[in-house]
């Protein structure tokens, strides 16, 4: 059997700032309680690894702003309040309280704050080199077939069909194709895979719409008085 040994660990980093693992640490114990279905730590795993190999490829990188912003990205799905202001603000906004006690001073805080809030390309564009990594790494999640596996995990989360799910994201990846990557080993690792995805999504959007409405079918279609609960008896 196979042994995997990824070589792009944390263990210098926490050692160059311990302040790391206690980020680490706060954000695992923080994503385990919110219990989510797709954004959790595995996924925030997931984007630090691709955010170390970008990293390695990128001169003067400050890993002491990137890790923490990395790990707390997602942090906003914790909390109630990235349902009105989105999980990008909401997160922002959340690690400014979590970081202090950690240690960080304002200057550094500022600057996760701004990764973490420019993490999608919404609330604001990427500007510093970590948060580009940042936005670049979480995008590549969808820079693959893997991300209809995602997809279903993500509608269970979000308690949606997948035709809400569709109207929703399509139209995200599509900012993302026209934005482009921000560094080039990002390029490189997508290879014209969320261009691909993009038109998989579209092709079931249209398969759901046209061919196949069984599909996006819910319990309302089916009637046109719906009963109400226990207002009829069972013969």
């Amino acid at each position: 059997m196979r042994i995997r040994t990824v070589k792009l660990t944390l263990d210098k980093h926490v050692k160059q700032d311990p302040r790391i693992l206690k980020v680490y640490f706060e954000a695992r114990r923080r994503y385990s309680e919110a219990g989510r279905e797709h954004h959790n730590f595995t996924h925030v795993m997931r984007d630090l690894y691709r955010s170390l190999v970008i990293a390695r490829e990128e001169s003067s990188v400050d890993y002491g702003i990137l890790i923490p912003a990395v790990l707390l990205h997602d942090i906003g799905f914790c909390t109630q309040k990235h349902i009105k202001v989105g999980h990008d603000v909401a997160g922002a906004e959340l690690a400014m309280q979590i970081l202090p006690p950690l240690g960080y001073a304002s200057p550094t805080i500022q600057a996760i704050s701004h990764c973490i809030r420019a993490h999608k390309g919404l609330a604001e564009l990427p500007q510093s080199l970590e948060a580009k990594i940042l936005y670049d790494a979480d995008v590549l999640e969808k820079a693959g077939l893997v991300f209809l596996f995602f997809a279903g995990r993500i509608t269970v989360e979000f308690k949606e069909t997948v035709e809400h799910f569709l109207k929703r994201d399509i139209p995200h990846r599509e900012k993302e194709i026209s934005r482009g990557f921000y560094t080039q080993k990002a390029r490189e690792m997508d290879g014209g895979r969320l261009a691909i995805l993009r038109s998989m999504l579209q092709r079931i959007q249209k398969e759901i719409k046209e061919e196949r409405i069984d599909y996006s079918v819910t319990e309302k279609d089916l009637w046109l008085e719906p009963p109400e609960s226990h207002s009829t008896s069972i013969p």
